[in-house]
């Protein structure tokens, strides 16, 4: 499977002029009728915060290296650390295989089973051991700990990487993923950098669709705007990569964590992303991709979401209290604590605060509609060879609903894990290996290649 992201900037340009007509047509009539009112203020205040990320998003470049810089980062070792819990041996195997068959290989690979109820003395005897190009695996089990220590148990047992890669153990790596995510730290002030995520199972029900559009929107709007400023709000788990030195500076920070005197075991990529921006830019490489399992089941896709809930309320004190008032993470996560409110507080604003509740709310939808379907577009310019134009389209058309469920579901979800954050296990996978349509796909004689390759 190949990935790239293909750049059509004046299709995406001429999207966002008329969606930037769009809206500031209703929202300069809104102003104009009624001039005072809550509900005018927050339209322009979100008209203008979508459009400038749009727009700033547009201008991002990844990182390209002169052949001197490209000769320094093919120096660097690389150690790939992957904390495992109960992770279908399948999906683990191509995790593997996707690093093994990298088109610049790391140096060493690192697999931690944080005390699986899973057996994988099948898959460790495989996998252990010293591989052409000079990859060595190592596999090691503890008890059950969390995710954090896992990570820690990878970093100490590398003490000669230069760069640590963290995935995710569903996590298979596009096959110039290192070869690509590595290029930024050419730049010494680089301290972190986040790759792409994109659902290997998009295709899968319309749930993995739905939050693949949303995942990648995302990651090519909002992170390409945050990767500009070197102020990473997150870099994601399933694919991150950072100096080791940094690494091993905060470690004891890292697993000591606490919050109220209760241990954090939960934001573990959030609190490292943190920790990198301490001590210099966070950026996003958009040509270095990493291809997660998404949840199948509402099931899972709920408990995965209360798991990120509990972690975020914790790491969003951190960055209201530290981070500095004037940069962009710091503003990004107060719009956020707010955008929380929005399916509570609109309507209520709406109906007490404007004259004609049923033309507002009837403008409100058509505006976002309209914007999530041409911003959508933006999601094509990512390219799977395993994906027709079909898909593609279906990705960009599906992000109206999509961002109602983020409202309607996810927000709610999201609250009940930040008042429920003292509960700090793994919550996903406490019962095994999540069922997994793609997986059985992917097992399927003949499907590996197209999984891995």
């Amino acid at each position: 499977m190949e990935l790239r992201q293909h750049r059509a900037r004046w299709a995406f340009v001429l999207a966002a002029l008329v969606a930037i007509a769009l809206i500031a047509r209703h929202v300069v009539l809104a102003w104009f009728r009624w001039p005072d009112t809550p509900a005018a203020f927050a339209g322009i205040a979100v008209a203008a915060f979508m459009t400038s990320q749009w727009a700033l998003s547009l201008l991002y470049r990844p990182a390209v290296l002169t052949p001197d810089e490209q000769s320094r980062v093919d120096r660097l070792h690389v150690t790939v650390v992957i904390p495992c819990y109960n992770e279908d041996p399948a999906v683990l195997d191509r995790c593997l295989y996707a690093l093994i068959t990298q088109s610049r290989p790391p140096q060493q690979v690192c697999v931690v089973d944080d005390g699986s109820r899973i057996d994988y003395q099948v898959l460790r005897r495989h996998w252990e051991g010293h591989w052409p190009q000079g990859i060595e695996v190592t596999w090691a089990r503890q008890a059950n700990q969390g995710k954090k220590r896992a990570q820690v148990a990878g970093f100490t047992s590398s003490p000669d990487a230069d760069i640590f890669v963290t995935i995710d153990s569903d996590t298979a790596l596009e096959r110039r993923a290192i070869e690509e995510g590595i290029k930024p730290f050419a730049d010494r002030g680089v301290s972190s950098v986040a790759g792409i995520e994109v659902a290997f199972n998009a295709q899968v029900n319309w749930l993995t669709q739905a939050m693949n559009s949303r995942g990648v929107f995302y990651q090519l709007v909002l992170c390409q705007v945050q990767g500009m400023l070197g102020d990473m709000y997150v870099n994601r788990g399933a694919f991150s990569l950072y100096r080791a030195g940094l690494i091993r500076r905060i470690i004891p920070a890292y697993v000591g964590e606490t919050f109220l005197g209760y241990p954090v075991r939960l934001g573990d990529d959030s609190a490292l992303t943190l920790f990198a921006r301490g001590s210099g830019r966070t950026v996003q490489q958009s040509t270095a991709f990493g291809l997660s399992m998404f949840p199948e089941t509402f099931s899972h896709h709920a408990r995965q979401r209360v798991r990120w809930g509990r972690g975020a309320a914790i790491r969003n004190l951190w960055r209201i209290r530290y981070l500095p008032v004037f940069s962009y993470v710091w503003w990004f996560t107060f719009i956020r604590i707010h955008v929380s409110t929005l399916p509570l507080a609109v309507p209520l604003v709406v109906v007490f605060s404007s004259p004609e509740p049923t033309r507002v709310v009837e403008q409100g939808f058509l505006i976002a509609v309209v914007w999530t379907l041409l911003s959508g577009l933006r999601t094509m310019s990512v390219r799977r060879s395993d994906e027709n134009l079909v898909h593609r389209l279906m990705t960009a058309l599906v992000r109206p609903t999509a961002n109602a469920w983020a409202l309607l579901v996810i927000i709610p979800i999201r609250f009940y894990g930040t008042v429920t954050f003292f509960r700090q296990g793994w919550t996903t996978r406490n019962k095994g290996a999540e069922p997994m349509a793609a997986v059985e796909e992917a097992a399927k004689p003949g499907a590996r290649q197209v999984a891995a390759a």
